[in-house]
């Protein structure tokens, strides 16, 4: 996904909100951070796209006047009254140093699951696993298919199966991801 970025100078703020526009900051290891703003209605329609849960593994590319780079949305802010986009902090990346992020946890088979069948509720008790890895390596979602899962069956973080280069480093695997409970 691409964004248009400008520069701007730190107390520019309000009048770049006024506007149309969304402050925000980019960070980089060892590199001064850049301040920086987007278009609000471009950066809306790029954001529309995604599925939720989806923009902690959305790799970004960010053309500036001077230079494109990539990077990741590292945080958010929105407003407490309309959940308009206050503010971003981006994390730029590179091929060879490694990212943490929170990929979504999706389940197929609801519609065919046993266990809602005999009479029990899905319950997905955690959505996101956080994972380290290159951004190369980064998955956008983990699956879990709850098709044959009867009442009382879980779905341990042990049991997605994480690609090559990718681990897990906010949870324990023992804990439960999705569970068919009784009603």
């Amino acid at each position: 996904m691409e964004l248009q970025i400008f520069e701007r100078e730190k107390k520019q703020i309000k009048k770049l909100r006024h506007l149309g526009s969304v402050p925000a900051v980019v960070y980089a290891k060892g590199k001064k951070n850049i301040n920086i703003s987007l278009k609000k209605d471009e950066l809306k329609k790029q954001l529309a796209k995604l599925q939720a849960g989806d923009l902690s593994t959305c790799i970004f590319t960010l053309k500036g006047e001077k230079e494109t780079f990539q990077a990741i949305v590292k945080e958010i802010q929105y407003f407490v009254i309309n959940y308009d986009i206050m503010h971003l902090d981006f994390l730029r990346i590179d091929e060879k140093s490694e990212i943490t992020a929170k990929v979504p946890i999706r389940s197929i088979g609801l519609n065919e699951c046993v266990g809602i069948k005999q009479g029990g509720n899905f319950r997905q008790v955690i959505r996101a696993m956080k994972v380290k890895c290159l951004p190369k390596d980064l998955p956008k979602e983990f699956i879990i298919d709850i098709a044959n899962m009867s009442i009382g069956d879980v779905r341990r973080l042990s049991d997605l199966t994480l690609p090559k280069g990718v681990i897990s480093v906010s949870r324990k695997l023992n804990e439960v991801a999705v569970t068919i409970t009784k009603r």
